[in-house]
């Protein structure tokens, strides 16, 4: 079984899940979650229309605990004038699929492309020779231009060497992990897990004294994520679909002050409620385990963190090999190597029996330079720092301008300090185009990582937020404010109708924030001036009124 879902809307009557993080040119899955909503329904026709580096290798109804393979047939369709792959779902055998039950379907994908791709798809309830009604979804992100038809994205990313091994869990594996670590008020779970078969039960949290078991993680035969309480009943949370090969991040937080317990799967809270019975929390032990004949179970970067500051912080951290938070401390962390798993046995730490290291390909990926640019009359000063620092051989500066390529306009070594900053001046280009930065930073393996592009140059970039003089009308005074929004020189000067300059309120360097500057019109005759804001990438200009 799996757990029924809520639709967003009352006409919604489907729901959707696909992976977030997809290595490249790996087999995964979607799910489409749906019911049979109109009583005289005989099928449920699925059109689908993949990119062309997007193959579909099989499709599986999932209801009453069976497995059918659903045949893909290839048809044009005329209203959209192009080819789509075609699934029939049988809705005539009201044992099988009664009027409002659920049934599940599962699409198996491969790319052959390694950074993105979509499909698009549509679904009619089909019965008495017309079709009664279509698949209905209000969700934004899956809505196109097309009637009917939606739209599904798929992201990959290439995995880095940053991951290094992953704990693999066969039948009979097994690794406990005492919590007798001295935390204050929440200590949070978090890991990768990938899948490779359903129906598997992967980590019971239990009291080491009574040697009962509070809670159980599972993965169902509908690839559902399951968590079982003490009595065995199943907790509702938000659905979560597993897809096979694919990696997921799981975090448990545990709460002493409220007795409450959390789950989250991608940053995403699925559930959280109070333990009825308070736990002791010193005395809980997790076991990761793996009974299944077939499954197998992948675990990378675990952590167990002494939590002190607000859940984003975790979300941001699950990609990167270190966690960075000064508010919290890291009570336990696994990288899956073997000295580690030595180090942690002997000094009773941990536990396990039959688990191997494998190579992973979790997206654990190395940090990028953080980078920053200043303004001057002739120059751009790019400056960046951190990142995965101690991997890095040297950062390379990047410009495009416009829509053109990337190209190299400087060149740093790096020293692998903690504390390194680094900086290249790039001489300004007399052009109303938009200018971007990047830097690359070319590892000592040779693999690249990226910073985040910085939108700079002349174009339609406004760098300064003006308000309206106040007061306006006035006499013979009046006040001028913007609101610089990085550091930057900046001219602050009054003109009259003619464009003749008439006062310059300021010249030079200005720290980003907000500004003031007073315009004293003693002496100037009554009529409309004009005051103008320039920096180095942007003018504006403002009209006011001196009233004598």
């Amino acid at each position: 079984m799996f757990i029924a879902v809520d639709w967003a809307t009352a006409q919604d009557n489907f729901v959707i899940f696909s992976p977030e993080y997809i290595p490249a040119q790996t087999n995964f899955q979607i799910s489409l979650i749906t019911s049979k909503k109109f009583q005289h329904a005989q099928k449920l026709n699925i059109f689908i229309s993949p990119d062309l580096s997007l193959n579909i290798n099989k499709a599986e109804l999932l209801v009453n605990e069976e497995v059918i393979r659903i045949p893909i047939r290839n048809e044009f369709v005329e209203k959209y004038s192009q080819q789509f792959k075609k699934i029939s779902i049988d809705l005539s055998d009201s044992s099988r699929i009664s009027v409002g039950s659920y049934f599940q379907i599962v699409i198996g994908l491969n790319s052959s492309q390694t950074s993105s791709n979509s499909l698009r798809f549509y679904g009619e309830f089909f019965g008495e020779q017309k079709v009664l009604g279509y698949l209905t979804n209000s969700d934004e992100e899956l809505i196109s231009d097309d009637e009917h038809l939606y739209n599904l994205s798929f992201e990959y990313y290439k995995p880095y060497w940053t991951a290094g091994k992953a704990m693999s869990f066969v039948q009979g594996s097994r690794m406990s992990i005492p919590m007798n670590f001295n935390f204050d008020e929440t200590v949070v779970l978090g890991f990768w897990m990938k899948i490779n078969n359903p129906s598997l039960s992967f980590l019971e949290i239990f009291n080491k004294e009574t040697n009962q078991v509070k809670y159980t993680l599972s993965v169902n035969e509908n690839q559902m994520l399951n968590i079982n309480s003490v009595n065995n009943d199943l907790l509702q949370a938000m659905p979560v679909f597993i897809s096979k090969n694919v990696w997921y991040h799981i975090n448990l937080n545990f709460e002493k002050g409220n007795s409450s317990f959390s789950l989250s799967c991608n940053g995403n809270e699925l559930m959280q409620f109070n333990v009825l019975n308070r736990t002791d929390f010193d005395n809980l032990v997790l076991r990761f385990q793996n009974e299944s004949q077939s499954g197998k179970l992948f675990l990378d970067q675990l952590r167990l963190i002494n939590f002190k500051n607000e859940l984003i912080d975790l979300s941001r951290n699950k990609n990167y090999s270190d966690y960075s938070d000064e508010n919290s401390n890291i009570l336990l962390q696994m990288n899956f190597n073997d000295s580690e798993l030595e180090n942690l046995l002997n000094s009773n730490t941990i536990s396990y029996e039959g688990i191997k290291l494998l190579k992973s390909n979790a997206p654990i990926f190395p940090r990028s330079p953080e980078i920053n640019v200043q303004f001057s009359d002739n120059f751009y000063e790019i400056e960046w720092e951190g990142g995965s620092y101690k991997d890095a051989s040297k950062y390379v500066l990047e410009r495009s301008i416009g829509d053109a390529a990337f190209i190299k306009v400087g060149e740093q070594v790096a020293d692998n300090q903690d504390d390194g900053k680094y900086s290249v001046l790039s001489e300004k280009v007399d052009q109303q185009e938009i200018i971007y930065f990047r830097i690359k930073q070319i590892n000592k393996d040779g693999s690249l990582v990226y910073s985040d592009v910085v939108k700079v140059g002349q174009g339609n970039i406004e760098d300064v937020i003006i308000a309206q003089n106040f007061p306006n009308p006035f006499n013979p005074t009046t006040s001028i404010e913007f609101e610089l929004i990085q550091d930057s020189d900046v001219e602050v000067k009054v003109y009259n109708l003619a464009g003749r300059e008439t006062a310059i309120l300021h010249e030079g360097y200005l720290s980003k924030g907000v500004h003031q500057f007073t315009f004293d019109a003693e002496g100037f005759p009554s009529g409309v001036y004009i005051y103008q804001i320039t920096t180095p990438i942007s003018s504006q200009t403002r009209k006011m009124i001196l009233a004598k």
